[in-house]
């Protein structure tokens, strides 16, 4: 089985400017940190301090300028840059590295209570469902009203399971087949009764061998039976393949993201070929919404937050951040009700978050805070809307192993959980 992929050029310069800033941002960070490293304080501070004001909702940056001023031992310049993080609404604890000197200094009291009161759990969810096996690896999931069934993806065993309403598992395919590899999304498609997902050769994988590393596919799996029925497979590429999720749209179109490449692809009904999207502001492609009409594809990614695909014309922008938030570290995410929501598990606390978007779906005008820093939700991944409820995957097991798949020490398994918090209304 094969796929052919057809490039669909983008308006290469529709977000040309923030490319050039987020650009121009790394850059920046990285000679500083090779500053930072060579001991030269002046040149780290100036380039740090240039990548936060290129880039300002990257909280890397922002703490980046608080460890270089403090580093320096520039009092004031390192309570400023601590306000300017806290402001984004996140929460790191300024008890360790360079920074903890000046935690207990009267002038940093304001900050450090903002700080901590940022980071403070928020629980308000309640588990869905638990997986009984502790090695499952789990990442992509998706819900199937008609039949009340969860299916989750396993990074580890290369297959998918399937969770139904009386608690039993079952997986549709043995573990560690040959041509398949780790499973990264998965989306149901009950119009077309048919189950979708994403899968790579990655070394996390049990049974990985370096031929593998070729394995990049999305598969049309038959729901009934479990049966991969057909997959696309793309072209190896140097570096190789890592499509992370899916999205189906209102008219049945499938959405590929490629973090690695990154691409993104589409799927339509009827056709036998993968579309190749591509774009300056693509850098780590993660998660996707399509919205209701079908016209707008929201994909997140990694490196520079929230980005609006218009379907028609295959124009890219960015969402504008809210005030004194970021959209940066948005890993699966999924639409409700004119917003976004998102699992967001690259700032500090993770937490899931909804994203209010203006009319124009355009902007963000504020986010909302409904899970952050749940014991129970260590690595927060995908996740869907069900019903009222937004589901996730509260505990993959990424921390716990290296990137050569090998288990880290003191590192302890605990069963797969599915966590499911109640949306309701977004605050007026």
């Amino acid at each position: 089985m094969f796929a052919l992929c057809v490039g669909v050029p983008a308006n290469a310069q529709t977000g040309v400017a923030e490319v050039d800033s987020a650009a121009a941002a790394r850059g920046a960070y990285s000679r500083a940190s090779a500053a930072l490293r060579a001991n030269d304080l002046p040149k780290a501070r100036t380039e740090m301090t240039r990548a936060a004001t290129a880039w300002p909702s990257q909280p890397a940056y922002v703490w980046g300028r608080a460890v270089v001023s403090a580093r320096a031992a520039d009092t004031a310049g390192t309570l400023a840059a601590l306000t300017d993080y806290a402001a984004l609404g996140l929460g790191r604890d300024i008890a360790e590295g360079a920074v903890a000197p000046f935690r207990d200094l009267p002038a940093f009291a304001a900050v450090r209570a903002r700080l901590d009161s940022n980071r403070a759990p928020r629980v308000r969810s309640t588990v869905r469902a638990q997986l009984p096996d502790s090695t499952f690896w789990p990442e992509g999931m998706d819900y199937d009203a008609r039949t009340q069934t969860i299916y989750v993806a396993s990074v580890r065993h290369r297959t998918v399971a399937a969770h139904s309403a009386n608690g039993a598992t079952r997986e549709l395919w043995a573990r560690s087949q040959p041509t398949v590899g780790a499973m990264m999304g998965v989306r149901v498609d009950a119009k077309r009764n048919v189950l979708w997902a994403t899968t790579s050769g990655l070394k996390q994988m049990n049974g990985y061998a370096p031929a593998d590393s070729s394995i990049a596919a999305l598969l049309r799996i038959d729901v009934a039976t479990g049966a991969i029925t057909r997959r696309w497979d793309l072209p190896a590429v140097q570096g190789g393949h890592v499509l992370g999720d899916l999205a189906v749209g209102p008219n049945g179109d499938v959405y590929v993201t490629d973090s690695s490449e990154p691409v993104l692809y589409r799927l339509r009904p009827g056709v036998d070929t993968l579309e190749r999207l591509t774009h300056p502001l693509f850098r780590s492609l993660q998660g996707m919404a399509p919205t209701p009409d079908g016209r707008t594809l929201y994909v997140a990614d990694y490196s520079h937050g929230l980005l609006r695909v218009d379907l028609a014309t295959r124009t890219v922008t960015r969402v504008a951040d809210a005030p004194h938030s970021t959209s940066l570290g948005c890993d699966g995410i999924a639409w409700h009700n004119g917003a976004i929501i998102a699992v967001q598990n690259g700032v500090a606390p993770a937490r899931i978050v909804r994203f209010v978007l203006d009319p124009s779906g355009t902007r963000i005008v504020r986010d909302e805070v409904l899970d952050q820093n749940i014991p129970l939700a260590g690595a927060p991944t995908i996740g869907a809307v069900v019903g009222d409820r937004f589901v996730y995957v509260a505990n993959s097991q990424w921390d716990e192993y290296d990137d050569d798949g090998r288990r880290l020490p003191k590192t302890t398994l605990s069963a797969p959980r599915l966590l499911s918090v109640p949306l309701g209304k977004s605050l007026p």
